[in-house]
């Protein structure tokens, strides 16, 4: 890759996802964040150095190591993801030009347009520092020239090197309403509510569409008075949109694979109807509110 490319370390592109910004998406997955939920379903995205993942019931054990050695994750061979014959391991993280992820996503420009779709930047934290900004704007911007609808998932709780920049590669912000108490906040995640909230108020003076998310998870922001504090603290910042996420374990199966505890074992999965209470604080705040996102 020529040094002079700007690239983004990813682990993933996933094609024809329905809930990361409106109509049929691409979503670019940057590896890496520099917080802590402990209800995270992208495991694999918390790090910013690449990991192999290993899946123990994919494992045909044709290399195993004769000292009986095992990794973190349990994995007992050395061979490498790409030989793997049966894609028990798995490389995540890869770093990727821009432009290759630009081409790549505009695959797909005629669902885009079909569905009002397009391609969102997501993580790990897709605005953890200035150069991964830099090169996140990059991609948004190019593919906005296409005619291609663009969105940002973040916490918007991070330095922003170049706002005006993002605000104008940027069509929506996707942005976590987690926990409202700052001190409570950082002690679980580490992300500073204060920090977003001045960043929300930069880009909503430059004309940034946001649309504030709420995460319901048991036990942390599941409470009634967590979210009237987000909804009405949205509605303070000028932001008339709430999309509410019901806890789910879809991310569970990975911590395995990478070796890491997971808190939320065993917490159960939220219905529709558990989280109604949520849309109704939000509506009586204001909001217009879409269960699920869109």
């Amino acid at each position: 890759m020529d040094a002079s490319q700007k690239s983004l370390c990813i682990t993933n592109v996933q094609r024809y996802s329905l809930h990361d910004g409106g109509g049929i998406r691409t979503v670019v997955f940057c590896k890496g964040c520099p917080f802590k939920c402990p209800w995270c379903c992208n495991p694999e995205n918390l790090s910013f150095k690449p990991e192999v993942s290993w899946k123990e019931r994919l494992c045909i054990g044709c290399s195993v190591r004769a000292d009986g050695r095992r990794d973190q994750n349990g994995c007992p061979c050395d061979t490498p993801p790409d030989q793997c014959p049966t894609g028990a391991k798995e490389l995540m993280g890869v770093e990727r030009s821009v432009q290759s992820l630009v081409d790549e996503a505009m695959r797909d420009l005629e669902f885009y347009e079909e569905s009002g779709g397009g391609v969102t930047a997501s993580g790990g934290e897709a605005l953890a520092g200035a150069a991964r900004q830099a090169a996140v704007t990059e991609m948004l911007a190019a593919c906005k020239q296409r005619g291609t609808h663009t969105a940002i998932e973040s916490t918007l709780a991070l330095p922003l090197d170049d706002p005006e920049a993002l605000v104008a590669a940027c069509d929506v912000f996707l942005i976590d309403f987690k926990i409202a108490d700052r001190e409570r906040s950082l002690e679980v995640t580490g992300i500073d509510p204060d920090v977003r909230d001045a960043n929300l108020k930069r880009v909503l003076e430059l004309g940034a569409k946001v649309v504030a998310r709420m995460p319901i998870i048991p036990g942390y922001t599941d409470s009634p008075e967590n979210v009237r504090a987000n909804a009405e603290r949205a509605r303070e910042l000028g932001i008339s949109r709430a999309d509410i996420l019901p806890f789910h374990q879809l991310g569970e199966g990975k911590y395995d694979s990478l070796g890491m505890d997971y808190t939320c074992e065993g917490i159960p999965q939220l219905t529709d109807v558990d989280v109604e209470f949520a849309v109704k604080i939000c509506e009586e705040a204001g909001l217009e509110v879409v269960v699920h996102g869109e």
